[in-house]
């Protein structure tokens, strides 16, 4: 059964539950002086990455893997080096197979861009997707 968050606000750090810290790095600038696109989507992968991955783990699915099958991503505020950015994520959708993970990064209140992450349960002996067990589902929905 699909489920959307109501009232969910990317731009608005209030929306996000879970946050990760991530420092800019000198190398993520471009010709600009800006943090670049392509270190943009890595801070965001990171985030998604930290709060998934933990909660993939089951005994009874031991194939069971995600990947990502849509990713967008709207640039609002240059960021620049030196600094920190809290990348907060949070589940806006589910499905039988797959669900929808926002992220928003922020720079103290000021968000700098939001992403919207379709991403794929997917069983790494058979290739193809699959429904999660029910404890992984249970997990995955803490982060709504």
């Amino acid at each position: 059964m699909a489920e959307t968050v109501a009232e969910f606000e990317p731009r608005q750090r209030s929306s996000y539950r879970r946050f990760t810290t991530i420092p800019i790095r000198f190398a993520d600038q471009d010709i600009l002086g800006h943090v670049n696109n392509a270190a943009i989507a890595i801070y965001l992968e990171h985030a998604r990455c930290e709060h998934l991955i933990p909660r993939l783990i089951s005994p009874a699915a031991p194939h069971l893997n995600i990947v990502l099958a849509r990713i967008i991503i709207d640039y609002l505020k240059e960021i620049r080096y030196p600094g920190t950015v809290d990348v907060g994520v949070r589940i806006t959708h589910t499905g039988t197979k797959s669900f929808v993970i926002s992220g928003g990064i922020f720079l103290g209140d000021v968000c700098c861009a939001i992403s919207q992450a379709t991403i794929v349960f997917f069983d790494t002996q058979t290739r193809r997707s699959i429904e999660p067990t029910d404890d992984v589902r249970m997990r995955i929905a803490e982060l709504k």
